[in-house]
């Protein structure tokens, strides 16, 4: 099998061969490349420059194009304020200024879209038959949050209509932007949503869940496969998690992994994750980070697992610990 299929076969829910590795190169390709994070997210030459010395370095079974959950905000008019080493941030929030109903979808002409589809074109064409390609966008609960700012969180109580317009509205934004990726031959939709881990699993059911519908449903009909993507300690979530219609959930060290792994199998859905970050492929030594990756693969070894981080590399993060990584899985 190559390693497109070892991916795609375990997105399945099968058991391949060995066991598929995800790494989640997002700014980290600017540093592979020695490029400053901002100029990075700007350029389709170097992001694509990125991926492909990510997919030479790490021998994954899949990468993702760009992780940068602001391209959504920022072609819908919210104000972004870069860094060198990160992903840039939100820091003004559109709805303070416009009314919802002056908010168009955006469109593949819109902020830096063209941009990632550029290099989303470029990269299947050179992967395609090699490793399978996830497009990430922003989920509706993130992105709602991007365009109205914290507030949002108290109107899910004080004025839920007004909440479940901007999230109808989100979730539109999440299904164009997964057409955008789909048309161009990408396989996997990673929908990616990590503020969810702050509300209760009741504010979850009521505002989030559905609002993923129109998106996976859209991937079903191009054959691809998706997944959702959370960040934090979301444990309370993990059993609505697995009600997303989604193939799976991908997730972070602060979630333990026998216990997804066990909630996860009792719906026969994947589950990705959860290498630690900053104690592990930041900052720890290579002994650590193959024991870290061992233990994973021991919980989560079988049917629907991929080992990945627990979220997008960080910048600086440490090559040397990577490959350890990269060396533990292709070894069996």
């Amino acid at each position: 099998m190559t390693n497109k299929e070892i991916l795609l076969s375990a997105l399945r829910y099968e058991e391949p061969p060995r066991v598929p590795w995800v790494p989640y190169v997002g700014v980290h390709g600017a540093y592979l490349i020695g490029k400053d994070a901002d100029e990075y997210l700007k350029s389709a030459d170097l992001i694509y420059q990125g991926v492909c010395i990510a997919k030479e370095e790490y021998n994954p079974d899949g990468l993702p194009i760009v992780f940068d959950l602001q391209i959504e905000a920022e072609a819908l008019g919210c104000e972004l304020k870069w860094a060198k080493d990160n992903p840039p941030s939100v820091i003004g929030h559109v709805l303070n200024d416009v009314p919802l109903s002056e908010l168009k979808i955006p469109t593949e002409k819109d902020g830096r879209i063209p941009v990632v589809m550029e290099a989303t074109e470029r990269l299947v064409k050179e992967f395609k038959d090699e490793i399978a390609l996830l497009g990430l966008i922003c989920g509706p609960f993130t992105l709602g949050l991007h365009l109205m700012g914290s507030k949002m969180i108290s109107k899910m109580v004080k004025n839920p209509d007004e909440v479940a317009e901007v999230f109808e509205f989100c979730s539109q934004v999440c299904k164009a932007m997964a057409e955008m990726y789909l048309k161009r031959g990408v396989e996997v939709i990673a929908i990616v949503d990590p503020m969810t881990s702050q509300i209760s699993p009741q504010m979850f059911d009521k505002f989030v869940l559905n609002s993923y519908n129109p998106t996976t449903e859209l991937v079903r009909q191009y054959n691809g496969r998706s997944l959702l993507f959370v960040c934090g300690d979301a444990t309370r979530v993990v059993p609505n998690l697995c009600k997303v219609d989604t193939d799976g959930f991908a997730f972070d060290e602060n979630i333990d992994m026998a216990y997804a792994a066990e909630e996860a199998r009792k719906h026969r859905k994947v589950f990705c994750g959860n290498l630690p970050l900053t104690v592990g492929l930041l900052f720890g030594e290579v002994e650590d980070n193959i024991k870290f990756a061992q233990d994973c693969i021991n919980i989560g070894r079988g049917p629907g697992f991929v080992l990945a981080p627990g979220c997008d590399l960080p910048y600086h993060c440490s090559v040397e610990n990577m490959k350890a990584v990269v060396n533990l899985v292709h070894q069996g």
